[in-house]
Formats: structure tokens, C-alpha cells, sequence
């Protein structure tokens, strides 16, 4: 294969020009030539990645601005691994291939090792997952990958792809990692876990799920992909596109790829003399396609000799023509003749390949101490932030979608309502926000559907054995506490599902408010709907807790607890504060 064979010869004369051939300097100095002032420039994006595998098997490095082969690298397969981990922990498939990849490494031996140490559970033997105690695994660094890994599956819900994939990134020391496993060439692999982070941004709403979906569809079809532009481009030998080529310049260009066949021409073909359309209609030629065509081919050629051009007015000190005799007609290369045969042939028998090595770096005499006190500064000159979060308490809110438990509420004096639990509170909740919001008409039959409706959407093989609630009994619920005197009496003025942000004496708050009054952009009320059937006096008292801390958030002084179930309503409220604007 021609692309083999040239990616193969290419390299090969890179790595014996470097440290062999000297160059004058901007300053007039003569230098050796090192990797950074070689570019190999390509007349498009095909098959690039031969050219980019042939330099790293010969230890060159390559600063890729060309090359869309994101999809290919190793550092990719490792993050979409770690992505699958944090987004689904039934997927047990990518907890063994990040265990066992270069970012955890693992060996197969350990993994069976750790999972047969693993105490069994109804008479069932252990497995070893994302979800598995810390405390029953004896191999350190299983065990602290499985903290952080934990840690991190606990935050999904509350950040954004991005957030999480660049502190997932830094709290399994992956650039550490990627760097020694790359050596001299890390800098690519490193821009590459930049450029994964930065096309998880735009999934900031659609959420990590989605992120996870898209890229394992782009890395199983080896979707072209634009990797991360390198900074230390010096010491890399550039690979770029004649078109972005312009206006830049090295000391030595190198064409390649140049066997790529040219665009076929299109059905319909557009003459920019008389800005006219030409095309076959039913397999009649109209009398004009034919000279439309030939102007196009004219254009086409005039198109790519000015490509040439550009191509081979880059280099400064040395340019380096292609010539491969067995090159198609409908190739680039042989779309202009450069006169390949009346020149010589480079000769680089005689010079020998250098070993190539990174930049020597200072000696770190850092001590021990040195580096306590320097962390002990770090730690003081910055603050520390307590975050306070009072609805992650609450049971009755959907968490992970793979581990939701049935929580079986506090036992009632009065009712006792089969399925009681997270699901039917999930439920609760959400009608009382569509009756606000306008969505769903207080009316028993529209409320009985849509609970079934959520029903179906909410039971996952996780929790269909079990007790499931009845969407007559939960629409009757709703209905109940949305026809409270107090609650209809607000009713104008609620809005549904509001989150909360605030600062406090020495911590930060976040959270969400199920329902605020909020009148002239102040607001008066703050509402907490509770799906308990019996709650006990300590529940009440951290829900109440829990109320004034949004009190205290929103500057005003009276909450109430809804306790859906058996329509009681408790006032909660604080000193006198003066009303803030809602935001």
C-alpha cells in the first residue's frame, strides 16, 4: 500500500534529519535541526493516522493539527471506560476494563484475588463492582481507585460532564499516568484528555449519559475527531493540512499523502462564468453540460496548482517532493507536475538516527518539609468551603437510577399505604409541580393517568419486585393537599421547583425549594412537600432544620411542612427578616 509505504520512508528520513542537519536561525545561529522544525503537510485529512503511528513507533513526537484520529487513541478508550463507570454501575464491563487498562493497571490475577476475598451474600459469592464496599477490599490501590471512583458516581447528579470528567482526571492522577506512559511524546496524549473535556462542555444540560452515549457510538465507528492542539509544539514534528498551512513557515516541509484520489465530480455542476446550474435529466445531456464540466475541471486544476504552491513555498531551508511513478491520474499527484525527476534524490544513507530525549529538566531538591510548609501556606491562604445541601437528605428524590431502594417510611399511627416509599414520593412531588405549574388540571381522572404514566417511567428491574404505590391513592393524595385551605389560598402565587443558592457564616448553600409565593419578586412563603405517612418527632425536627436554612437563604420567615399523606401542615418560621428578591 502506497500511504504504508510513504508513512513508513517519511519517518524514517525524519528521524535521521533530526540532530544531523543544521540550521540557520531567525538570529543568524546555526542550530541543529530538532522535531518542531519539521511539518509534513497533506493535501487532506485521509488516512493521516499511518502517518502519525509510523513517527511514534520511531519515538518522534507529533503535534497533529491535521489528524482527527481522537477517536483512535488510547487515552480516549481510557476516559470513555472511566465515563461508562460514573454514568451506569450495572456495567460491569467497563469497571473491569478501567481496573485492568493502563489508567488502574490492575492485573488479572489481582482482580480474581480481590473478588474471591469478597465476603459472599445469601449464599451467593461476592462481586467485585463500582458498588462494593472500600472497606472489604484489601489491595491498596484497588481500594483508594474505588474511593474516588465513589466519590466521584456521587457528584453526577449535581455537576456537569465537564466538571466531572476534568476532576476525575485529576483525582486518578491520569496525566501523571499519561505523560510516564508516553515519555517524551506525552504532550499529545495530554491535549487529547483536554480536548475530551472541552467536547464534554456542551453536554452541560443533556448530562453525562448523553456525553457517555455519544462518544462510545464515535469511538465504535472511529468517528474523525480533531485532537487537542499541543502547546509544546517545538519538539513536535507538525502535521498539517495545505490549507491551513498558509501564511506559516519551517526550516523543512515534507509533502505527503499526496496518492489521495480527487473528488469525483458532482451530479450538478455549477458555472461560475455565467452563474448558471447544469445537470442530466433522465439521461439526456443538455448541449451545455458538457463545456459547463470542462470549466469546472479548469477551476478545479487552477484550484489545486495554487494548493501546490502554497505547499511548497512553506518551507524555508529544505523541501521535500514526493515521487511515486504509480500514482493514479486522479490523484494529487499527479493532478500537477513539480519536476520530481530533474531533481536529485535526497540522499540520507549516512546519517545515522539520533536518540531523542526530553528537554533536561532542574533538579527538584524539594524536601520533605519544604513541601509541608509549602502545602501548610496553600492551605491557609485558601478558604475552605463548607457546602450544606439540606434536599440530598431527603428520601422521596430520585438518586441513582441503578441502586434506587425502596425506603420503607417511618411506621403511621393511622394508614398504612402499600408502596410507601421514594418511588410513590418521587411521584408526589411531581404532581403537586404540574398542578402549579398549570400542566395537569386538578381533576381525579388527569391526575390518576399521569401517575401511572410516571409509574411506568420510574419502575426499573431494581425495584419491580417489590411493593409498588397505586396512582388512585397517590392522584387522591395530591388532590387532597392541592384543595387545603392554607395551600389554595397561596395557590396564585406559588411557583414549583426552585433552586437555592446562598452564602452563609462560613459555608455555602444549594439546594431546592418544592414551592415559593413570590409576589413583586419577593418572596413570602417557602413550601416542602413530604410523602411521610408517620414521621417520627427527630424527622420532623430535621425537616424543619431543613426549611429554615431555605428560610434563612431567601430572607424571609415562614415555611411550611405539607405532609401530603395525611394533610397536616406545620408552620416553621424564624425571627423577622426583611424579604429578598427571588431569584
Amino acid at each position: 500500500m502506497f500511504r504504508e509505504a510513504e508513512a513508513e520512508r517519511v519517518a524514517d528520513i525524519c528521524a535521521r534529519l533530526i540532530g544531523n542537519v543544521m540550521i540557520t536561525r531567525t538570529d543568524g545561529s546555526r542550530t541543529p535541526l530538532c522535531a518542531g522544525d519539521i511539518a509534513l503537510l497533506s493535501p487532506g485529512h485521509t488516512e493521516l493516522w499511518r502517518y502519525e503511528r509510523e513517527l511514534e513507533r520511531l519515538g518522534l513526537a507529533v503535534s497533529s493539527q491535521a489528524g482527527l484520529s481522537l477517536m483512535r487513541r488510547q487515552e480516549t478508550q481510557d476516559v470513555l471506560a472511566l465515563l461508562r463507570v460514573l454514568a451506569d454501575s450495572s456495567d460491569t464491563l467497563a469497571f473491569g476494563a478501567l481496573m485492568r487498562g493502563p489508567l488502574v493497571g490492575l492485573t488479572e490475577q489481582d482482580l480474581l484475588d480481590i473478588t474471591a476475598a469478597l465476603p459472599s451474600v445469601e449464599s451467593r459469592p461476592g462481586f467485585f463492582t463500582v458498588r462494593t464496599d472500600p472497606a472489604l477490599v484489601r489491595h491498596p490501590l484497588a481500594k483508594s481507585i474505588l474511593e474516588e471512583l465513589q466519590t466521584l458516581r456521587s457528584q453526577v447528579s449535581m455537576s456537569t460532564p465537564a466538571l466531572i470528567l476534568a476532576e476525575a482526571i485529576e483525582r486518578l492522577n491520569a496525566r501523571v499516568i499519561v505523560a510516564t506512559r508516553h515519555r517524551n511524546r506525552n504532550a499529545r496524549a495530554i491535549a487529547n484528555l483536554d480536548a475530551l473535556v472541552e467536547r464534554a462542555r456542551v453536554y452541560g444540560v443533556s448530562g453525562l449519559h448523553a456525553f457517555v452515549r455519544d462518544l462510545q457510538a464515535d469511538w465504535e465507528s472511529k468517528e474523525k475527531a480533531a485532537e487537542g492542539r499541543v502547546d509544546a509544539a517545538e519538539h513536535a514534528i507538525e502535521l498539517v493540512t495545505i490549507h491551513s498551512a498558509k501564511g506559516l513557515e519551517w526550516p523543512v516541509v515534507i509533502l505527503i499523502n499526496s496518492t489521495t484520489e480527487l473528488y469525483r465530480p458532482d451530479q450538478f455542476v455549477h458555472r461560475q462564468s455565467d452563474n448558471s446550474l447544469h445537470w442530466m435529466l433522465g439521461g439526456i445531456s443538455p448541449p451545455d453540460l458538457a463545456a459547463a464540466r470542462a470549466e469546472e475541471s479548469m477551476e478545479e486544476a487552477n484550484q489545486r496548482e495554487r494548493i501546490w504552491y502554497v505547499a511548497c513555498t512553506r518551507a524555508r531551508d529544505l523541501l521535500i517532493l514526493p515521487h511515486i511513478p504509480q500514482a493514479t491520474k486522479n490523484s494529487w499527484f499527479s493532478s500537477v507536475d513539480l519536476g520530481q525527476q530533474a531533481l536529485p534524490e535526497l540522499e540520507i544513507a549516512d546519517l545515522t538516527t539520533k536518540e531523542t530525549s526530553s528537554t533536561p529538566r532542574a533538579q527538584n531538591n524539594q524536601s520533605k518539609d519544604t513541601f509541608a510548609l509549602e502545602r501548610q501556606k496553600v492551605d491557609e491562604s485558601a478558604p475552605h468551603i463548607v457546602w450544606r445541601r439540606p434536599s440530598d437528605h431527603d428520601q422521596d428524590r430520585l438518586g441513582d437510577s441503578f441502586e434506587t431502594i425502596i425506603a420503607t417510611d417511618s411506621p403511621g399511627e393511622i394508614v398504612e399505604i402499600a408502596g410507601a416509599g421514594v418511588i410513590r414520593g418521587i411521584i408526589l412531588h411531581k404532581l403537586m409541580e404540574e398542578f402549579l405549574t398549570g400542566e395537569l388540571p386538578a381533576e381525579s381522572a388527569a391526575a390518576t393517568s399521569r401517575g401511572q404514566v410516571l409509574l411506568s417511567q420510574l419502575v426499573t428491574k431494581a425495584n419491580e419486585d417489590g411493593p409498588l404505590p397505586d396512582p388512585v391513592e397517590m392522584s387522591g393524595c395530591a388532590l387532597r393537599a392541592i384543595a387545603l385551605p392554607e395551600i389554595a389560598a397561596l395557590r396564585p402565587l406559588l411557583v414549583p421547583e426552585l433552586s437555592i443558592w446562598a452564602a452563609g457564616e462560613g459555608y455555602l448553600l444549594s439546594g431546592r425549594a418544592d414551592a415559593m409565593t413570590i409576589n413583586n419578586g419577593k418572596v413570602g412563603v417557602v413550601i416542602d412537600w413530604k410523602s411521610d405517612i408517620g414521621p417520627s418527632a427527630a424527622v420532623r425536627s430535621a425537616y424543619a432544620g431543613q426549611l429554615k436554612d431555605y428560610l434563612a437563604a431567601t430572607g424571609t420567615n415562614r415555611g411550611m411542612l405539607v405532609f401530603l399523606t395525611t394533610g397536616e401542615i406545620t408552620e416553621v418560621q424564624t425571627g423577622d427578616r426583611n424579604s429578598v428578591d427571588a431569584s
